[in-house]
């Protein structure tokens, strides 16, 4: 990196990668889904049909904030299309409450009962 910038810092960059990522999944915590729709791409862009699904399901997250965010662990980087892409491993915590949307109850999932076949089905 440093043929392309002088002044790159891997420990910069490793803070700054902790700082984005607490932002970006707290927005998704929140069903922010412009957010996500805006900042992302390419397989990250299913967090937000998973934003649309949970409310489709009637529910969200009772926490919006990470409990605990780890260190970022660098893992490698490369050029893509003259643009440099970084790998990180980041280690979170978070409250897995989930809350109904319109009464904020708890939230738990029911999964559909599938009916019995009938003679009139099996038809």
């Amino acid at each position: 990196m440093k043929k392309y910038d002088p002044d790159f810092d891997l420990e910069e960059l490793v803070f700054e990668a902790e700082e984005i990522f607490k932002e970006f999944y707290c927005n998704y915590l929140a069903g922010n889904k412009d957010y996500i729709d805006n900042v992302s791409s390419g397989p990250v862009a299913l967090l937000g049909a998973l934003i649309e699904l949970r409310k489709k399901e009637g529910w969200k997250y009772k926490y919006e904030e990470l409990l605990d965010c780890g260190h970022a662990f660098f893992s490698g980087a490369q050029i893509l299309e003259g643009q440099p892409s970084f790998t990180f491993t980041i280690e979170t915590q978070e409250f897995d409450a989930k809350i109904k949307l319109d009464d904020g109850s708890d939230y738990f999932y029911t999964p559909p009962v599938e009916e019995e076949p009938t003679d009139d089905t099996l038809k």
